[in-house]
């Protein structure tokens, strides 16, 4: 029997969909609203890109689709992100 590994194009986006959960539950710790709003976007970019330039890296020649590591998982991680941060802000801190 052998041994299950799951595909890159698995791997990538299950692993961006952690992350924007992740980043989502951080921005709800600690942003305010004193803060602007541009700095959670920026934080959520770069944090894509940095995941795209590492698994283009890891996985240079090994995808069947080359684009595969820029636009896999981006709908999701933008959403995980995005629900996450607005779940747990308007839980922590209910308005009222």
């Amino acid at each position: 029997m052998g041994e299950y590994r799951f595909k890159p194009e698995s791997l990538i986006y299950w692993t961006r969909v952690a992350l924007g959960a992740i980043l989502g539950a951080l921005h709800a710790f600690f942003w305010r609203s004193p803060s602007p709003i541009i700095s959670a976007l920026l934080n959520m970019v770069l944090a894509y890109f940095l995941t795209y330039y590492f698994f283009k890296r890891i996985y240079k020649g090994k995808l069947k689709d080359e684009s595969a590591t820029w636009k896999e998982g981006v709908g999701s991680f933008f959403l995980a992100w995005l629900f996450t941060w607005f779940l747990l802000y308007n839980i922590l801190f209910p308005p009222g």
